[in-house]
């Protein structure tokens, strides 16, 4: 995460929930969500499934997003 501007005032006026919006905003800037980078680590091998649903922060996303996968490979 980078501490723009926003981000700061979020912290600042304690609305902490809506960081991760402006992360997924903030990509041009490099910041990745974890669930981002955990599911790119999954894509990549790295980390199990079990991992990947057991450390994130938004399970109904990712198995969202797993579903979709295992749509594109058939």
């Amino acid at each position: 995460m980078v501490a723009t501007p926003s981000i700061r005032a979020l912290i600042r006026e304690n609305k902490t929930y809506r960081i991760t919006s402006d992360i997924q905003t903030g990509s041009r800037l490099g910041m990745v969500t974890l669930d981002a980078h955990l599911m790119e680590l999954y894509r990549q091998g790295i980390i199990s499934h079990e991992e990947l649903v057991g450390k994130s922060q938004d399970t109904d996303t990712i198995h969202q997003k797993l579903l979709e996968m295992e749509l594109k490979k058939r």
